[in-house]
């Protein structure tokens, strides 16, 4: 295991307003000053006090100490997008938000400027189409 980085003292990074089943959450996402790679994550709801308030705090303690320690993000996105719970999801200009959960992974995701799996995926395929 590799021991978690200390965090600097001053970091930089960009809050994100998110649409969710739960309501609107802001999901902030800091930037190692040092590397620009992202080292931490925090959540906060729009009402507070929830149980899924609690969850998401911990999902996001436990994801920037993942991170902090060598995690990749694209494995924090993929572990994070698709979830679901019992309420229905929610619409955005990108697409469907079936949770807290999904929220999150998505605002990492658009804060790494990382294009869906799917069209990574696509955009792959193409590219060797091109070459051949």
């Amino acid at each position: 295991m590799v021991a978690k980085k200390a965090r600097p003292k001053t970091v930089r990074g960009e809050t994100l307003e998110m649409k969710s089943p739960c309501g609107k959450i802001f999901v902030t996402m800091n930037d190692n000053p040092d590397t620009g790679d992202l080292m931490e994550i925090f959540v906060r709801f729009g009402k507070s006090g929830t149980c899924a308030s609690l969850v998401a705090n911990a999902l996001t303690m436990i994801t920037s100490y993942g991170l902090r320690s060598g995690m990749e993000v694209a494995d924090a996105i993929k572990g994070l997008i698709g979830h679901g719970c019992h309420k229905a999801p929610v619409f955005d200009e990108d697409g469907q938000i079936m949770s807290c959960v999904d929220a999150i992974g998505k605002a990492i995701r658009i804060h790494a400027d990382l294009v869906p799996e799917e069209e990574a995926q696509d955009i792959h395929a193409e590219a060797q189409e091109g070459g051949q």
